[in-house]
């Protein structure tokens, strides 16, 4: 994860953060419980606007049009990704606001999460390209799924960007 303060990012795994197979639960924005809702805009803050300083209106108006995957132990959110579709923010699908929770970064549930957000939208959107709006820092790391870069770095709310794309599994 991005951090201002070293302009740096970790991707190696620490075993010691390995957490048995998280619950996926992938649900359209109807479908979310209040609960549900509460969890994911809670976690989406803490990590967005307090830890990594954007203070831009989260709710973008994008989360009713987008399915929203969750990785749930137990009760707890662990972590998350929505899926946007064609033609919202890109011409092809999308993964955003993609979270790990601070406690867990390091270990399996992001990899898990990224596998997982991939596999879903290849089936929501068969034959069509997943684009990502990454954090420079984390570009190798999303490299490693098959995503590669397009352009060059931009800013969003002062934290260096890139756009990736993976091609489309052409079935």
């Amino acid at each position: 994860m991005y951090d201002r303060r070293r302009s740096e990012c970790h991707v190696e795994i620490d075993l010691n953060k390995l957490v048995p197979s998280l619950n996926y639960i992938l649900k359209a924005f109807e479908e979310l419980t209040a609960l549900e809702s509460m969890r994911i805009y809670r976690l989406r803050q803490q990590v967005f606007m307090l830890e990594q300083e954007c203070l831009y209106p989260d709710i973008d108006g994008l989360d009713p049009s987008c399915f929203h995957l969750l990785g749930m132990q137990e009760e707890q959110l662990i972590s998350y990704l929505r899926i946007v579709p064609p033609g919202h923010h890109f011409k092809e699908p999308a993964l955003g606001r993609i979270i790990v929770t601070p406690e867990y970064r390091g270990g399996n549930p992001g990899f898990e999460l990224i596998r997982k957000g991939i596999q879903l939208c290849r089936k929501t959107y068969p034959n069509e390209a997943i684009s990502i709006e990454a954090q420079f820092p984390l570009q190798t790391y999303y490299e490693q799924f098959g995503f590669v870069s397009l352009g060059s770095v931009y800013q969003v709310d002062n934290i260096p960007h890139i756009h990736m794309k993976l091609k489309a599994f052409l079935s």
